[in-house]
């Protein structure tokens, strides 16, 4: 995986541009709704760095990454020098990955930071940090002037399992790229947003199934073999954006996918951040499942599976170190 030659200056002025215009979703929890697809919505240092492999799955940290701006900015630069290192591991791109998702949700909690933060990281972070900012800017918007959502107090009625490995996706993404001209980074962040990269398998409230989140109904009128099967469902979400105007008008094909602006601005802002530099795909692989709930956020585990919504609370009390820190 390589740079783009995009100059730097040019991605960081697109991505400021995007954060006035486009509208996305937090990463707080991954929370299916209806969609013409059957896509769910989503409710969400100068020197390399060194890249220690993880010894735990909890999502907790041992020092608060937020306590003053400079301590996030420093966690922000490091993570994304790290995801950046060749002959990275898996499992420590994971790592990696658990650590910016933690960074991100910190900066999402301090608006009042982001102009400080864009100042003090470093040159490897102002990219993705201006993509992040563009997504999270545009989810404010959307929901300004809106009533307030329903209070959650339930944890979904998923099974959680772990993604396919890195490169076995990115094969299944450019081979539906080279099929259906579509770039393969807005199919990258469509699985992203969708299932978390294939970690959620169950069926949505409206009915929609697999790792990009089909309707059978439109997959029947759209799309061959297997909406559960990644290889399958990836070709399949290529061939309906095309149906929507992609790749000459992505915009529309993904509205066309989930007409959602909040939806839209998410994956554009995803996909932008990838196709101005590759390896950002290697640090979303590494995103966990988040739910946010009456009882604060829940992490959702390889492992978790129910059958039927459970109480939050009640799961707690069994899970404690499934809460994620604040």
């Amino acid at each position: 995986m390589s740079r783009s030659p995009m100059a730097h200056r040019a991605v960081v002025a697109l991505a400021a541009s995007l954060a006035l215009t486009a509208c996305s979703s937090a990463e707080e929890s991954v929370a299916p709704t209806t969609s013409s697809a059957g896509a769910s919505t989503s409710t969400s240092s100068s020197a390399p760095a060194t890249v220690a492999p993880s010894t735990t799955s909890t999502t907790t940290t041992t020092t608060p990454i937020d306590r003053s701006v400079q301590t996030l900015a420093a966690e922000l630069s490091a993570v994304e020098a790290g995801i950046r290192l060749p002959d990275v591991s898996a499992a420590e791109l994971d790592a990696l990955g658990q650590r910016q998702q933690l960074a991100y949700r910190a900066v999402n909690r301090h608006p009042e930071w982001h102009a400080d933060l864009t100042a003090s990281v470093d040159p490897v972070a102002q990219v993705p940090l201006s993509f992040h900012l563009a997504a999270r800017q545009a989810q404010v918007d959307h929901a300004a002037g809106k009533p307030p959502s329903e209070p959650v107090t339930v944890l979904p009625a998923w099974t959680i399992v772990d993604p396919l490995p890195a490169e076995e996706l990115l094969g299944y993404y450019r081979e539906a790229e080279a099929t259906t001209g579509v770039p393969w980074q807005f199919l990258a962040a469509i699985h992203f947003q969708e299932t978390r990269m294939g970690r959620i398998v169950g069926v949505s409230s409206a009915g929609a199934v697999g790792p990009m989140q089909f309707l059978p109904s439109t997959w029947a009128g759209c799309c061959a073999g297997d909406p559960t099967v990644a290889r399958d469902a990836i070709m399949g979400a290529a061939q309906y954006l095309v149906l929507r105007g992609a790749p000459g008008d992505m915009p529309a094909a993904l509205n066309g996918y989930n007409p959602n602006a909040a939806y839209v601005g998410a994956v554009t802002a995803y996909a932008m951040n990838m196709q101005a530099d590759e390896r950002a795909y290697l640090g979303y692989h590494g995103w966990q499942v988040f739910f946010g709930t009456t009882e604060g956020t829940v992490r959702l585990p390889v492992g978790y599976s129910q059958t039927a919504e459970v109480d939050a609370a009640a799961y707690l009390r069994d899970h404690p170190e499934d809460l994620v820190a604040s």
